[in-house]
């Protein structure tokens, strides 16, 4: 059974009046994303969906979070 909404002529509530919270258009950044191909072998690619799965994550986003880490090693090494 469906519950019937009963209508009124009451006065509305007027809800809370919040702080604008998003960022100006021009403060957006555009992230530019390019596509990389990768070939793995089959007990490779079996071991890496295991790993992503284990932290909750896709392999893809996994072997991106991998790469940024390793970049971001390198620079750091580098600079000493």
């Amino acid at each position: 059974m469906t519950k019937r909404i009963k209508y009124t002529d009451e006065p509305m509530q007027t809800g809370k009046i919040v702080k604008d919270f998003l960022p100006k258009p021009d403060d957006l950044v555009f992230r530019k994303e390019r596509v990389l191909t990768l070939r793995l072998d089959e007990p490779t690619l079996d071991e890496l969906k295991q790993v992503a799965d284990t932290k909750g994550l896709g392999m893809s986003t996994l072997v991106r979070m991998w790469v940024k880490e390793r970049l971001a090693r390198s620079v750091t090494t580098q600079a000493q």
